[in-house]
């Protein structure tokens, strides 16, 4: 018996280097703690995982590689649930090794505001995504109503000089917006590739509008040929 309490004694002695508690009351499992509770090793929960805070920034997450030190890679992705200046939104911010001061990387490349639109590049996406820069895409899909409309009987076909007096005066085809219009408004790719479309169908029309003339004065020229003996 005394061996045992012997035993017991030097076991409780031991370091307990699996949850150390330090005066300002930080707790860390595996190691120093710096922080209110800090673990060193993976954590898994059957729970949920909440930050709640404050302030323009409010809960955030930080995500940290420590071995990327080249200049502009992200060490550390952070996600914050924001407000105030900011914005009302959920924002990704990527930060280098020199993090905000100079010369470092300290920005917000993924932002989703609060009433669900998407800005890749801005906080502030004008529309359901918007994007500061170049998309790349193998194919993109637009949904609208197409011109097909043109070859319905009640169609009123503009005349050609209709057109090339509207050209003449706008410097621009009837029903299609400005340089000055789109460098304002910018294009609406669904809406001009019906136009597009549209003026493809006139077009298509006018040659068979011309193609019909053309044969109907070849067939003139043949009659008027075989009356006065000629060759054409």
């Amino acid at each position: 018996m005394k061996y045992l309490l012997v035993a017991a004694v030097s076991l409780l002695s031991l370091p307990a280097f699996s949850q150390i508690i330090e005066k300002n009351n930080n707790v860390g499992i595996g190691i120093e703690p710096v922080s209110k509770l800090e673990v060193n090793g993976n954590i898994y929960t059957h729970g949920g995982l909440s930050s709640s805070a404050g302030g323009p920034v409010g809960g955030f997450i930080h995500l940290l590689n420590p071995t990327k030190t080249t200049p502009g890679t992200a060490m550390r992705w952070s996600i914050y649930n924001m407000t105030s200046t900011y914005g009302n939104s959920l924002q990704f911010w990527a930060y280098d090794q020199k993090e905000c001061t100079p010369g470092g990387m300290c920005a917000s490349r993924l932002t989703i505001l609060d009433n669900g639109r998407v800005g890749i590049g801005t906080n502030v996406p004008p529309s359901e995504l918007g994007v500061a820069g170049t998309i790349t895409a193998y194919k993109v899909k637009v949904t609208t109503t197409w011109a097909d409309y043109v070859f319905h009987k009640d169609y009123q076909l503009p005349s050609l000089e209709y057109v090339e007096q509207h050209i003449r005066e706008k410097k621009h085809l009837p029903e299609i917006p400005s340089e000055a219009e789109i460098s304002r408004d910018g294009l609406d790719l669904g809406s001009m590739q019906q136009k597009q479309m549209q003026k493809i169908e006139e077009l298509t029309l006018y040659i068979i509008e011309q193609h019909k003339a053309i044969a109907a004065l070849q067939e003139t020229v043949k009659k008027l040929s075989a009356q006065i003996g000629g060759k054409f």
